[in-house]
C-alpha cells in the first residue's frame, strides 16, 4: 500500500480577511430615502429601524433588515465577520463562541415587538464583553 505524505505550508501574510461588507439591503435604504431618512451603519440607526418596524415596515424587507443589522455588527464589533452556514441565513460571528443569525433576528423582530433590534444589539455586546 503506497504511503502519502502531507506537506505543511504556513498561511501567507496576504491572506484575505473575512468579509465585513456584504450589502443586500439596498431596498431598505431606498425605503428610508423615500421618507427623507438615512440609515447609517451605527448603533443609533437601530432606534430608527425599530420605530419603522413598529409603524408597519413591509414584511418583504425582513431579509434586508437582517443584512443591514449584520453589516452594522461587522462595523461596530471588532473582529466580527460574516459566515454562511445555511443558504439564505447568513450568520455574523461576533466572537469565538457567539454567532448571530441576523435574518432570523429580523424575521422575529417583524413578528413581535420585543426584543427590539436595539435590545438584541445590547445583548450581543454583553455576550462579547463576557467572552473577552
Amino acid at each position: 500500500m503506497p504511503r502519502r505524505y502531507a506537506e505543511y505550508k504556513p498561511v501567507t501574510s496576504d491572506a484575505v480577511p473575512p468579509p465585513t461588507n456584504v450589502g443586500g439591503y439596498d431596498d431598505l435604504l431606498s425605503y428610508f430615502q423615500v421618507r427623507g431618512q438615512t440609515l447609517l451603519r451605527r448603533a443609533e440607526s437601530l432606534a430608527t429601524l425599530d420605530e419603522a418596524i413598529n409603524d408597519g415596515l413591509p414584511a418583504d424587507l425582513a431579509r434586508p433588515v437582517g443584512m443591514f443589522y449584520g453589516d452594522l455588527l461587522t462595523h461596530t464589533i471588532p473582529a466580527a465577520h460574516w459566515e454562511v452556514v445555511e443558504e439564505e441565513y447568513p450568520l455574523v460571528r461576533v466572537s469565538r463562541k457567539v454567532a448571530v443569525d441576523v435574518v432570523r433576528v429580523a424575521l422575529r423582530r417583524l413578528a413581535t415587538p420585543e426584543p427590539t433590534l436595539e435590545q438584541n444589539y445590547a445583548h450581543v455586546l454583553e455576550l462579547v464583553r463576557q467572552e473577552t
